[in-house]
């Protein structure tokens, strides 16, 4: 038989404050669903997928709230737990994404995410959207649908709007008037949930400063404070990149900081030292393909590679494209 879909207590309770600041009562609608307000205070329990569907979308039903999800969706990828951190620490937008992808079922034993792309666009992709009814799905869809944008705006800055969408759910009444989706050409009953962006947003990197919009109020500022400490050893790091292999011994004499130090400080953000030295790397491939009219040997040659078969593929599993192709679309 199937496994039981299980889901992060976190979700249900992104609902749950949602509801409660616009003042719906929530004991009845926990009470009807079985679910205790203790589990919603530990954000990295399970509860049944079944109970989640149900909640939010009687709340809606009842409410009238048939855009709950994009409410209660506003929470940023960065407060998802060990799964928002290891998105948030990604190298490019394209290494978020996949690691969106891969790691989805940590938080939603059914979920299905994929990246696809056609000569101009790439797809951010969402497989069926579960739920016992049309509004439990529309919920579920439209909280995905955030998340997914708020993903994408970690590498393409958090003024960015979606110009196509595409949602499994019927016409929704209104939805068409969200700010969000205003001017967006949103096409329903689709297969699969979708938003679109161009192709070559797929290379932007995810600098450390992104706390800087995605940071929320309630943000620990351990969080920020261990993030800030990987990207200025980042910066420090890009200076050796080439001229010498940066070993953690290296970089312990330059910063005057002990090995192991350094490691726990990492560690605490959800990165590796050889991590930071690939998002090292990257950084400033892209900055010598994008600025300079060196040869790609040449470049692979300055950071580091013996063999520039090497350097293209290390690049484009950072990129999602070839030093060729990233180097194209800069000059257009």
């Amino acid at each position: 038989m199937d496994p039981i879909p299980l889901v992060r207590a976190r979700y249900a309770h992104a609902f749950a404050v949602t509801l409660d600041k616009l003042g719906v009562p929530l004991d009845r609608l926990l009470q009807e669903v079985n679910l205790p307000k203790d589990l919603l205070n530990n954000p990295d329990g399970l509860i049944t997928a079944h109970q989640l569907w149900t909640f939010v979308g009687r709340a809606a039903q009842r409410e009238g709230l048939s855009e709950l999800g994009l409410i209660a969706g506003q929470v940023p990828v960065v407060e998802h737990g060990d799964f928002g951190r290891m998105v948030y620490q990604a190298l490019t937008l394209h290494d978020a994404i996949q690691t969106f992808c891969h790691n989805a079922r940590i938080e939603y034993s059914r979920a299905e995410f994929y990246l696809t792309r056609d000569k101009q666009n790439a797809w951010f992709c969402r497989g069926p959207i579960d739920g016992d009814d049309a509004m439990q799905r529309q919920q579920v869809e439209l909280y995905v649908i955030i998340m997914m944008i708020d993903t994408i705006r970690l590498g393409v800055g958090p003024q960015w709007q979606p110009a196509t969408i595409h949602l499994q759910t019927d016409d929704a009444k209104g939805l068409r008037d969200v700010p969000l989706f205003r001017g967006a050409n949103i096409r329903f009953g689709c297969k699969r949930s979708a938003v679109g962006f161009p192709l070559k947003y797929l290379s932007k990197p995810l600098a450390g400063d992104i706390a800087a919009f995605t940071k929320p109020e309630n943000q620990p500022d351990d969080i920020m404070l261990h993030a800030d400490f990987a990207a200025s050893l980042r910066h420090v790091l890009k200076n050796y990149i080439g001229k010498q292999h940066p070993n953690l011994e290296i970089a312990s004499e330059i910063i005057g900081i002990h090995p192991r130090t350094i490691q726990r400080r990492l560690a605490q953000s959800g990165v590796s030292y050889q991590e930071v030295i690939d998002q090292a790397r990257f950084e400033s491939a892209a900055e010598l393909i994008r600025n300079t009219n060196l040869k790609l040997t040449d470049i692979a040659f300055e950071l580091g590679y013996s063999d520039a078969g090497h350097f293209t593929r290390a690049f484009r599993r950072w990129a999602g494209m070839t030093p060729r192709e990233y180097r194209r679309f800069y000059a257009a």
